[in-house]
Formats: structure tokens, C-alpha cells, sequence
């Protein structure tokens, strides 16, 4: 289910990560399921906040929640790739509040047993009496990390629901054989196999190529002359800085061993290669086209 962050932590779309974080603050100890014991309408509502605070308080999700609204981004990022890398824990032994509600699994404790997995309702398209097959759609993050799928399938009797794990390294195209979740034989009843296609949804910054992720950057044209550094965030979220050599060409590539697809049965892990392309001004102030006419006087 889509939320509106900002209204769930009561702060306007332009507060600052102070702003945020003293609001998570104030409700987190309102809410607290320690200060709220079998209040299921406060343990909702913490969940809410949490859920909230793990976007907000992350730069790129944030970006990425802004970029996309709150049914986009809910659509491309499960709860388990909102809260990756996000230690409640240690946010309420800062806070003073202690963590002896989740001990050392935020997922178990908080949603309720493992990594809560989105949700997707299909009914077969048959391939034979006994078989069938539906479309899986993953996102590019489950198949970097590795998630489990929540999917419910009509049968003539009754919607069952089942979790699916989902590989590390999966391409487009590729089918997971579900043994005997198929329909079943109208004699024998017995029931075939569910062949699940992956559908890797799009991500907004990087693309897969092989077992590489590029990311393509646009960069100052002065970085690109001169050389210096440029800031990326991964795909997990984390901000890493690169070195950018003097005189890097439009289109160059920086690579970051190890940082694409993780390494799967037979296949070594990808690469992360971040293409770097010159940043062109839309405006310029008075100053700075005066140093671009010197810089063409001298033929550059």
C-alpha cells in the first residue's frame, strides 16, 4: 500500500533531515510498542512512521520517492529494499528508547515473521493440462541482493498464496519451476507445474549489461578537463566518491570491481561502470560567458 511519507511524519516536503528526524523522534516515542503494549493501532502506526522515516531520512530514497510519488516508488521498492541497510536499532539507542522489542531482526519483530515480500495476483496461462505459467516482475534490486515474493494464484478451488525466492543473478526471461503448483488433472487431480517468467522492471538509474550495472553521470565539463572527483550512490545506497583522470573523454568509463551482479554457480560477479558525460550549462551568469568566450578565443 501507497503512503504519503511526508504526511505519515507530519512535516512539509521541504524539511530538512533534522526536521525529519526530530518528527520520527516525537512519534516513534508516541507510538513505541514497548509504551503501547497490545495497542495494534499504535503498532500500525509505528510501522507507518518507521516505513516513513527509512525513505526520508535516506538521501537517494528519498530522491527516488520524489522523483516517482508514493504508487511509483511502492511499486519498484519492496519493504525489504526500504529498510536494507536501515538499523532501528541503533536509532532508538540514540533516541534513549532501547530496542528490547527488536532484538537483532527488525523484519521479524516488526512485520512479523521474515522479510515481508511484495504481493503479486496472477491466474495461469496454461501451457498443458498439467503445467502453467505467469509473469514474475522483479525489480533490479531483487536480483542484485536476492528477495522472496509474496504471489497469490487463482485456482478453480480457492486463492492460494505462496513465497518465492527469488535468485541472486536471474535474467529476463528466465522461468522458476514451481513443483506441484500447477492446475490439477480434471481425472487424477493431480496437479502439475507453475513456471513463473521474470520480468525485470526498469530501473530509473542503472542498467544491466551482462553481469555489469552501468550508471551513466553526467559531469562538469571542468572535472572532465582538469580531473577531480565525482560522488555516486549504489545501488544499496551507499555514497562512494571517484577519481575522474585529466582530459576524461565524453562517454568514458570508470569501472568499480565486484560492484555489479554478485557472483552466482558459474558466473564471476559483474562490475559497476559508471559512463561519464560532460554536463552542459542551460545559464550562465555574465562572469562565466565571459571565460567561455577567452576559453574559445584560445580554440578550445
Amino acid at each position: 500500500m501507497s503512503m504519503d511519507y511526508y504526511k505519515v511524519l507530519e512535516v512539509g516536503k521541504n524539511a530538512s533531515k533534522g526536521e525529519i528526524k526530530k518528527a520520527y523522534r516525537k512519534l516513534a516515542m508516541k507510538y513505541h510498542p514497548d509504551k503501547n503494549k497490545d495497542n495494534k493501532e499504535a503498532e500500525e502506526k509505528f510501522k507507518e512512521i518507521s516505513e516513513a522515516y527509512a525513505v526520508l531520512s535516506n538521501d537517494e530514497k528519498r530522491k527516488q520517492y520524489d522523483q516517482f510519488g508514493a504508487e511509483g516508488f511502492s511499486r519498484r521498492f519492496s519493504q525489504e529494499d526500504i529498510f536494507r541497510g536501515f538499523d532501528l536499532g541503533s536509532i532508538f539507542r540514540e533516541f534513549g528508547l532501547g530496542d528490547s522489542f527488536f532484538g537483532n531482526d527488525l523484519f521479524s519483530n516488526l512485520f512479523g515473521g521474515g522479510r515481508k515480500a511484495r504481493e503479486q495476483t496472477f491466474n495461469f496461462n496454461s501451457r498443458s493440462p498439467q503445467h502453467a505459467e505467469a509473469e514474475l516482475h522483479v525489480s533490479l534490486q531483487d536480483i542484485v541482493f536476492g528477495s522472496t515474493k509474496r504471489i497469490s494464484f487463482k485456482t478453480p478451488q480457492s486463492i492460494e498464496n505462496l513465497n518465492v525466492k527469488i535468485p541472486i543473478g536471474l535474467e529476463a526471461g528466465q522461468k522458476l519451476r514451481l513443483k506441484g503448483k500447477g492446475p490439477a488433472d480434471p481425472v487424477s487431480g493431480q496437479r502439475g507445474d507453475l513456471f513463473c517468467k521474470i520480468m525485470i522492471e526498469p530501473h530509473p538509474r542503472f542498467q544491466r549489461k551482462g553481469n555489469d550495472l552501468v550508471h551513466e553521470v553526467k559531469v562538469n565539463i571542468s572535472t572532465l578537463v582538469l580531473g577531480g572527483k565525482v560522488r555516486i550512490t549504489t545501488l544499496e545506497g551507499k555514497t562512494i566518491e571517484l577519481k575522474v583522470p585529466p582530459y576524461t573523454q565524453d562517454n568514458a568509463c570508470l569501472r568499480i570491481k565486484g560492484k555489479g551482479i554478485p557472483a552466482s554457480g558459474k558466473k564471476a560477479a559483474g562490475n559497476l561502470l559508471v559512463r561519464l558525460h560532460p554536463k552542459i550549462p542551460t545559464h550562465l551568469s555574465p562572469e562565466q560567458k565571459k571565460l567561455f568566450e577567452k576559453l574559445s578565443e584560445q580554440g578550445l
